[in-house]
C-alpha cells in the first residue's frame, strides 16, 4: 500500500504524458477505478453532469484533486480491510465528517479550492490514524495516560509515543511524496496565530484545525446544549476567520452529517458500527441485532453482503456496451466543451481499454505520425509497460509489405486473431516480431485525414481473450476512431 501511495504521489501535472501513465494505473484497478467514477458523479460533482472516464474526471477536477482522490481511496481503503479496531474506524470517520465539514465551510465563506480544503482537513489527523492502524495498543494507553494525569490526549501521546502525532503524521507523508499543501495543514493551527488577514496557507490549515476541532466536540459531548455551547465557543476564539458562518453552522453541521451518508457509500464505510457516526445519525448505543431500528438502519454496501438489485446494477454498470456507449457520450460532451485534442484522445483511449474488457495482458495505443519522417510513433497508451513499448515500437513507411503498412496506406481496420499464424508471421516486421507478446491477437484502426494516414489505434490483447470480443465490441471501435478523425479535423481545420 506505502508504494503504490508513493507511486501516485511521485506523478506531477507538467506533461500530458504523465497524466496518462497516472490514469493508467489507476485504469489497472478497478475497484480504484469504480470508485472515483462513483465519487466524481455524486452529489458533490452533480454540475459536471455525469462522467465516465478517469480522463474526463481528471479534466473537470484537475490532475492533483484526482491524484489525491485516488491516494485517499487506496489509503483508507487498505486500513478498512486491514483492521476491524473500532477505534481506527471512529478516527477514519472523524476525518471524513471533518473532510465534508471543512468543504460546506469553504463553500459558504468562498474560500479556496473545496477538493483542496477537503483532502487537507481529511489528513489533518494522519498522525492518529497511523498510529491506530499500525499500533493499535498504544491509543488505549495514551487514554489511560491522559485519564490518569489529567492532561489533553495530544500531552499523552507525546509522552507515550516520544513524538506528537502530527509529527509522526508529517513524517511518514513527507516519505510517501504527499503534496506540501496537505503537510503543512497537519499540525493544528494555534489561536495565538490567528490575524484578520491571514495568508491562504493560513486560513487553509485554520480552516483544516477549525473543523477537526469540531469533530471532536461532535465526539465528547452527546448532549445538544453541551455540544452547541462549547461549538460557540470554538467559533468565537475563531472568529476572525469563521465568525460569519456563527448563524448558518448547525445547518453547516446537519448538511455535512447527510454527505457522510452518501460518502459512506463510496468509500464503503459501514456507519452503524462507529461510534461517532451512530452518535451523529442519532442511533441508540445498544440494541440487538435483528431489531426494528437495525433493519431500518441495516447497511447492505459491504462486500460481504449485498441486495439483488445492487448486483444488477454493478453487472449492468460493467457490461462493455454500458462502457463504450457512456465513453462515447464523454467523448461527445467533451467535443461541445471544446476539450484539446489530447484530452478527447485519452478519453477514447480509455472507453477503448475498459470497453474491451481484455483478460490478461492488453495495451490499447495510439500512434501519431512524425511531421518530418515516414514513421508513427507513440502518443499515448494504456496497459502493461507503456514506456517500455514507446522505446521500440515505432511504425516505419519504408517497406509496404507489413500488415502496418498495408492499414494504413491501404486505409483498411484490420484484425489479426493470432499473430503467431503461419500465414501472418511474414506479414509481421522481425522488430515487432522479437518484442511482441508470443502469444496475442491485434486490431489496427488507421486514422485517414484526406487519403493521408496521420495515425492509428493499436489494440492488443491475448489470443484467446479473441473469442469474448464482439462485433458489437468491434463496431465501437470504429465509432470512436471515427469520433477521433472528425476531433482532429475540426481542431486542425481540415
Amino acid at each position: 500500500m506505502s508504494n503504490t501511495v508513493n507511486l501516485l504521489n511521485k506523478f506531477k501535472s507538467s506533461e500530458d504524458a504523465s497524466i496518462s501513465e497516472f490514469a493508467n494505473i489507476i485504469l489497472k484497478d478497478y475497484a480504484l477505478t469504480t470508485r472515483i467514477l462513483k465519487l466524481v458523479n455524486s452529489v458533490n460533482y452533480a454540475q459536471f453532469g455525469e462522467v465516465t472516464t478517469i480522463s474526463r474526471a481528471i479534466i473537470f477536477l484537475g490532475f492533483e484533486n484526482i491524484k489525491n482522490i485516488a491516494v485517499t481511496l487506496v489509503l483508507f481503503d487498505h486500513l478498512q480491510k486491514h483492521s476491524s479496531d473500532s477505534e481506527l474506524m471512529d478516527t477514519v470517520v472523524k476525518s471524513f465528517y471533518s473532510a465534508i465539514l471543512s468543504q460546506k465551510i469553504s463553500q459558504d465563506i468562498n474560500f479556496g479550492d473545496k477538493e483542496e480544503v477537503f483532502i487537507c482537513s481529511l489528513f489533518h489527523t494522519f498522525g492518529r490514524l497511523m498510529v491506530a492502524f499500525s499500533i493499535p495498543e498504544k491509543i488505549d494507553e495514551i487514554k489511560h495516560f491522559s485519564h490518569e494525569k489529567g492532561i489533553s490526549g495530544d500531552l499523552a501521546a507525546h509522552s507515550v509515543l516520544g513524538t506528537s502525532y502530527e509529527g509522526i503524521g508529517m513524517s511518514l507523508a513527507k516519505e510517501w511524496n504527499f503534496p506540501s499543501k496537505i503537510i503543512q495543514c497537519m499540525p493544528d493551527f494555534s489561536i495565538s496565530e490567528i490575524t484578520p488577514k491571514p495568508s491562504e496557507m493560513d486560513k487553509l490549515r485554520s480552516l483544516s484545525t477549525f473543523s477537526n476541532k469540531i469533530s471532536r466536540i461532535m465526539a465528547m459531548y452527546p448532549d445538544k446544549k453541551e455540544r452547541s455551547e462549547k461549538i460557540d465557543k470554538l467559533i468565537k476564539s475563531f472568529k476572525d476567520h469563521f465568525g460569519v458562518i456563527a448563524n448558518k453552522i448547525v445547518d453547516i453541521i446537519d448538511a455535512s452529517i447527510q454527505d457522510l451518508v452518501e460518502f459512506s457509500n463510496v468509500f464503503n464505510l459501514n456507519l452503524n458500527n462507529v461510534p461517532f457516526s451512530r452518535q451523529l445519525l442519532g442511533l441508540p448505543k445498544d440494541r440487538e441485532t435483528g431489531s426494528a431500528e437495525d433493519l431500518a438502519q441495516f447497511d447492505f454496501t459491504t462486500d460481504s453482503l449485498k441486495t439483488i438489485d445492487s448486483i444488477i446494477e454493478d453487472e449492468k454498470a460493467d457490461t462493455p456496451e454500458s462502457i463504450f456507449t457512456k465513453g462515447i457520450q464523454d467523448v461527445n460532451s467533451a467535443i461541445m466543451s471544446n476539450f484539446s485534442l489530447n484530452d478527447i484522445i485519452r478519453i477514447v483511449l480509455e472507453t477503448m481499454y475498459r470497453g474491451m474488457q481484455l483478460s490478461g495482458l492488453s495495451n490499447v495505443l495510439f500512434f501519431i505520425k512524425d511531421t518530418k519522417l515516414p514513421v508513427m510513433s507513440i502518443r499515448f497508451g494504456f496497459g502493461g509497460s507503456i514506456e517500455e513499448i514507446k522505446k521500440w515500437f515505432k511504425i516505419g513507411f519504408e517497406n509496404t509489405d507489413n500488415v502496418f503498412a498495408v492499414a494504413a496506406l491501404k486505409q483498411k481496420d484490420l484484425v489479426i486473431k493470432d499473430i503467431t499464424a503461419s500465414d501472418i508471421k511474414g506479414l509481421l516486421p522481425d522488430w515487432y516480431r522479437s518484442k511482441a507478446p508470443s502469444q496475442a491477437f491485434i486490431i489496427l484502426l488507421p486514422i485517414i485525414i484526406n487519403n493521408k494516414p496521420i495515425g492509428m489505434f493499436y489494440i492488443e490483447g491475448d489470443k484467446g481473450g479473441f473469442q469474448t470480443v464482439s462485433s458489437g465490441q468491434l463496431n465501437y471501435l470504429k465509432i470512436l476512431r471515427d469520433q477521433t478523425v472528425m476531433v482532429i479535423k475540426q481542431i486542425q481545420g481540415y
